[in-house]
């Protein structure tokens, strides 16, 4: 084939490596010079990738073996450098105690009285009050403490022993660190496998399906996605207008896109005109303008505003005229504050013969007193008397005021005066908001009723909207009801904002019949299936019965930034090894002081706080749980980092059930205002060895939002398992601790545990299922014992049966293991499957064996998408 028609930058080439893990070496040189050298250097880059997780597919090795010398050498040093981002070790790790675990001292309590009274009373010019030595009490930099050498081992300490922050760099202070011994510098690699890296040939095509599938989404963009996108954007331009799917479900997606490309003066109105079919209503023009001005296109937070260039502000009148009345003027006053912000900026009564409707929108919105004697009055009083069941007017002193009852008013009042027809009439417009109610509104019918049966109009109605509604909604849904014939231990709720908090309630709700949620949910099975009918089929599929534990990403716009891409609320396997070493590293911006702290709270299995290992308490007993050192600034070149090691067997014998691993920012500076802080956590089978083994890191999540205490995790250590929970705990006023907030950390654990286990949220398996019984034929599905189940759909047997059967795992016959054949295979899993044949199409948690160029990688959400509405 011919040369690529897209030239790729540094940034694009790294862009793709990240989301696809394929390489594009240079075109068109011819290798030369010693052959055997290049060898020996390929093979240097074997080993140091392996050394971060990759492994060099053999295709993409004889092309990079192909290249010059000067080549070779460049590709080595991108392809390492970007790899090694990934899990974090392109960043310096060095804790407070050089030598952790081995040299945290004991007692916490007596290194904290030393540090004290040498703050107090250390005088250079006097013996040290510690030791009695003369001479050896030196001013730190740029603290300028008074230290001891003798008492404080500056071969083990990085920062100043008696504040913690970081030191000047030429400090003498700082001595080299010795290693104490061979086991400090070697253990046993506990991963086995490793993510491979594919030769790509198409930059294009590769990009291109990829800004599809993002923009197709019919779910919010996690923050990982957006990162993506917000690349694919920058690096390409507006070239990727002519990759945009038919139709963008998610309108924040589309904002982000058009906004970022309007901020090139000399396209701007190419991109207009292109994005106008896809910008439909006044709110998406509103996240155009905020995301073309910096802000967040979701609306949730204020951003500075600027004024529109004059084409741009045309632009947009032109298009919010085009859109019906009564939904501009709804929007308009969805988003006040920003839209009378905009509506200055925009002039917009400043032509209103030719915008009417949007004058008449902002009329409401600001208030404005209308006359009828004017042309400007009259023309919009006209308008609003068009539509007397939205526009009432009120007099003021010099005419009226034009006051707009929204859509959402009133189907709350329907429903609060419990007039189900006229709620019925409502959401039948809006199918998505009719799923969103659909418990209150079943309710509401069986109380109209004083029976156990729905009303026929509810029934009708929900079949009505069903060929509109937004897939994810469909799943949700039909996974709430199943479980509403019993109550839930608890309900969990995520207000909507940048940073992810959670809160919880008792479930006071009425029970559902059983008789009525099969009533309900039998119609949302119905459209599912039909959807994923319609999609193409293959000769095989196969499937991890592990999805079981993963949850269908819903609402992930807050979720963090990961290594692994894990939905909220999901259950993982504790990964085998001795040891969980949890890390953290962060760099302050100039000028601003930033101290964050990883802490773990212990609990027993009531929940009553058994011990907590933080800055307070670097050692437990039994070396149960080890901090590496209170690292209280994170200046550059260093930064700040800290690890704490648990040992899951120790605790148990502790009495400890539940671990919840948190980062603080003790000073209450929020992540996003760091210059970058992560966080993560290993799996280590030693504690010897390199502090930051990138072979070990099982997950690597950035700290974002304006949240300041973050919580990953709840590890249930009887159970061995792993809750992915991903929320912010609302800080109190003041230094932020676990001491603090061990109350708060209790009641989440407690309350996401809790939640997540009433099985009200659609699995993974679930979808993968509805897939696999759509698309296929036989299906494989890999058991957790390791064996492997086949189905095969009888001849006669509908959809439906299959999927029960499937769900049910009603095998035909079981297999010791599944052998990729030759047809491309729908597959769903914890990882892909290796030799899959090209064609093939599918998820997994984490790919480590398929090439993007051969086999279609889908994300969670694409699953979802998949199944939109025609």
């Amino acid at each position: 084939m011919g040369a690529p028609s897209l030239e790729l930058t540094g940034d694009s080439a790294a862009l793709l490596l990240w989301t696809t893990g394929l390489v594009f070496p240079p075109t068109g040189l011819s290798a030369g010079g010693n052959e055997k050298a290049r060898a020996e250097a390929l093979l240097a880059l074997d080993a140091d990738l392996a050394g971060v997780g990759y492994v060099l597919a053999g295709d993409l090795r004889d092309a990079l073996l192909a290249l010059p010398d000067e080549a070779l050498a460049a590709s080595g040093h991108f392809l390492y450098e970007n790899c090694a981002a990934t899990v974090g070790k392109d960043r310096p790790f060095v804790p407070l105690f050089r030598n952790f675990p081995q040299s945290v001292p004991r007692d916490t309590d007596a290194l904290f009285v030393q540090r004290v009274l040498s703050w107090l009373y250390q005088n250079p010019e006097q013996p040290c009050i510690h030791c009695g030595t003369l001479g050896s009490v030196r001013a730190l930099s740029p603290c300028a403490h008074l230290v001891c050498e003798r008492c404080f081992d500056g071969k083990d300490y990085s920062a100043c022993p008696i504040c913690r922050r970081r030191l000047s760099p030429t400090d003498p202070f700082l001595q080299p660190k010795e290693l104490q011994g061979a086991s400090r510098t070697v253990y046993s690699i506990r991963r086995s496998q490793l993510t491979r890296l594919s030769l790509g040939t198409d930059p294009e095509a590769t990009a291109s399906g990829l800004m599809r599938r993002l923009a197709s989404r019919s779910t919010v963009l996690n923050p990982r996605d957006l990162e993506i996108l917000k690349r694919l954007v920058s690096s390409f331009g507006p070239r990727v207008l002519g990759w945009l799917p038919r139709r963008i479900p998610v309108k924040e997606t589309l904002a982000l896109i058009v906004g970022l490309l309007l901020r090139e003066p000399r396209t701007a109105g190419d991109v207009l005109a292109g994005a106008a079919a896809h910008v439909k209503t006044a709110t998406d023009v509103l996240r155009v303008l905020v995301a073309w001005a910096g802000g967040n296109p979701d609306l949730s937070v204020k951003v500075p505003l600027k004024s529109p260039p004059r084409q741009v502000r045309r632009a947009v009148l032109r298009m919010m005229e085009g859109f019906s009345l009564l939904n501009v003027t709804e929007d308009v006053g969805r988003n006040p504050g920003l839209w009378k912000a905009f509506g200055g900026l925009l002039h917009v009564f400043e032509e209103w013969r030719r915008h009417p409707k949007v004058s008449l929108a902002f009329a409401v919105l600001r208030g404005t007193v209308l006359s009828a004697q004017t042309p400007f009055g009259a023309t919009l009083l006209g308008l609003a008397r068009e539509h007397p069941e939205s526009f009432q007017t009120r007099d003021v002193e010099g005419g009226v005021v034009v006051e707009f009852r929204s859509w959402t008013s009133r189907v709350e009042e329907a429903l609060r005066a419990k007039a189900l027809p006229d709620a019925l009439g409502l959401l039948r417009q809006r199918p998505g908001e009719l799923l969103r109610r659909l418990d209150h509104v079943s309710r509401l019918s069986l109380a109209s009723t004083g029976s156990a049966s729905l009303e026929p109009e509810l029934l009708a109605t929900l079949e009505a909207v069903l060929p509109r509604s937004p897939p994810a909604l469909l799943l949700a849904a039909s996974a709430h009801l199943r479980k509403r014939h019993r109550p839930f231990a608890r309900r969990i709720f995520f207000p909507k904002g940048e940073a992810t908090h959670a809160w919880g309630m008792d479930d006071r709700r009425p029970l559902l019949p059983g008789d009525v949620i099969g009533q309900l949910v039998a119609p949302l099975e119905r459209e599912l299936l039909r959807r994923a009918e319609a999609l193409p089929s293959f000769p095989h599929a196969v499937l991890d019965e592990a999805l079981g534990d993963l949850l269908v990403p819903m609402a992930e716009k807050t979720a963090s930034k990961a290594l692994v891409a894990v939905p909220r609320g999901s259950l993982l396997p504790m990964p085998e090894g001795k040891v969980l070493r949890f890390f953290v590293h962060w760099t302050e911006p100039q000028n601003t002081y930033v101290d964050l702290d990883l802490s773990v709270a212990l609990y027993d299995q009531n929940w009553w706080l058994v011990d907590r290992c933080d800055y307070t308490n670097l050692r437990l007993d039994n070396d149960a749980a080890v901090h590496s050192g209170d690292v209280t600034s994170g200046s550059p070149p260093l930064g700040g980092a800290e690890f704490l090691d648990v040992h899951v067997e120790r605790l148990l014998a502790q009495g400890v059930r539940y671990a919840i691993p948190v980062v603080f920012s003790f000073n209450s500076v929020s992540f996003d205002r760091m210059e970058d802080a992560f966080a993560g956590f290993m799996v280590r089978d030693e504690v010897d060895g390199e502090h930051f083994d990138a072979r070990t890191v099982e997950q690597r999540f950035d700290l974002q939002g304006s949240a300041q205490i973050s919580v990953p995790l709840v590890i249930d250590l009887v159970e061995k398992q792993l809750r992915w929970v991903d929320v912010k705990v609302p800080p109190e006023d003041g230094y932020q601790s676990v001491a603090r907030s061990r109350g708060g950390l209790a009641h989440l654990g407690k309350d996401t545990l809790a939640y997540f286990g009433t099985g009200a949220r659609p699995t993974l398996w679930e979808l993968a299922s509805l897939h696999a019984a759509a698309r296929s034929r036989t299906v494989h599905v890999r058991r957790r014992d390791g064996s492997v189940a086949l189905l095969k759909r009888a001849d006669g047997e509908d959809t439906a049966s299959f999927l029960r059967r499937l769900r049910g795992l009603e095998a035909d016959s079981t297999a010791r293991s599944f052998e990729p054949g030759k047809a491309p295979t729908f597959f769903a899993g914890l990882t892909d499957v290796p030799a899959l044949p090209r064609g093939s199409e599918g998820y997994a948690l984490r790919f480590l064996h398929t090439s993007a160029e051969e086999v279609t990688r889908l994300a969670a959400g694409d699953l979802v998408s998949a199944l939109k509405k025609a």
